[in-house]
């Protein structure tokens, strides 16, 4: 049996917003985005619905901060000196947090394409422009220490590194670990380094 909704709280700032955010990503795993109503958001958190719009103003703002604060503290950015342990250590981070059932069900909200509603391919396009540009600090550091060149593109060697990663972990089911994220890295740094291709004379 469902357990009861706790009733809204004067609960304030931090409080608030942690809870918040977490009911959304409750409702986003379980119901997926376009069941993730304000009104229920508010209800499963214990606060007043009136205090959701008052600190977010839209659905798609709310959504948006959830996931990326989820993400941001199952992702860390680490600085090893390394770009390379450093890509290593964020995607395999990234293929552990896949393979979990919140992982799964907020990748494939932040991906469905189904979905054609203006305000929620607006979300995901802000969604991936944000989640890109917090990771690109580790590509644009591999850039400052020279372990890359410097016309390195960091969206696009992102993005050869977290295709094949939602692939397989997404896609075909199959584990993805340091091992795995490591050869993945290798050959992506290995092709970043070689320069583009001689175009055929």
């Amino acid at each position: 049996m469902t357990p009861p909704r706790p009733a809204p709280t004067h609960r304030r700032g931090a409080a608030v917003r942690q809870a918040v955010l977490q009911a959304t990503i409750e409702l986003l795993a379980a119901e997926g985005l376009a069941s993730t109503r304000i009104a229920d958001i508010a209800a499963r958190a214990g606060v007043h619905e009136t205090s959701v719009y008052r600190r977010w103003g839209t659905r798609t703002n709310l959504i948006l901060e959830a996931l990326s604060h989820r993400l941001d503290s199952e992702l860390p950015r680490p600085d090893t000196g390394s770009t390379r342990e450093d890509l290593t250590v964020f995607f395999t981070a990234l293929a552990v947090f896949l393979s979990t059932p919140t992982g799964r069900a907020l990748a494939w909200t932040a991906l469905d394409p189904l979905d054609d509603d203006a305000q929620a391919a607006e979300l995901r396009q802000q969604f991936w422009t944000a989640r890109l540009d917090r990771a690109s600090m580790l590509v644009r550091r591999g850039i400052e220490r020279g372990d890359l060149p410097q016309d390195t593109d960091p969206e696009f060697l992102l993005e050869a590194l977290a295709g094949p990663l939602h692939l397989r972990v997404l896609q075909r089911g199959q584990h993805a670990d340091r091992d795995h994220v490591h050869r993945l890295v290798d050959l992506v740094l290995a092709g970043a380094r070689s320069g583009p291709p001689q175009s055929p004379s």
